[in-house]
């Protein structure tokens, strides 16, 4: 189930301050830029830089999964691990708050988001 509206347009709030903050300077974006996509109840951050064999055409590659749990209202970090699938952040997992996610995978204290 999607976000409501209203929530919808609080999260993007939130996600606008916070890539306002972390994006690279202009002068760098057409070569690495940080995107966001929002599907459901998840947001993947994502990294945007050119496709490798295709360097005038952008990917986005996601780094970071954030999934709201609607029954509990508590924000769910995941990171993905090198087969590709998405996997629990540990050792803390879970956030009341999506600006509290937000700060723990920028800060990456197990370099798990960045490398």
């Amino acid at each position: 189930m999607a976000f409501a509206k209203e929530q919808l347009q609080t999260l993007e709030s939130t996600l606008t301050i916070w890539l306002a903050v972390r994006r690279p300077e202009a002068a760098l974006r057409d070569k690495i830029d940080l995107g966001y996509t929002i599907k459901n109840q998840d947001i993947f951050l994502e990294e945007i830089r050119p496709i490798w064999n295709k360097p005038e055409e952008m990917g986005r590659y996601a780094f970071a999964k954030i999934k709201y749990e609607k029954a509990t209202e508590l924000w769910k970090i995941y990171w993905m691990r090198g087969n590709l699938k998405w996997h629990p952040y540990e050792p803390k997992p879970v956030f009341g708050r999506l600006e509290l996610a937000l700060e723990e995978i920028m800060k990456d204290p197990y370099h798990c988001f960045f490398g």
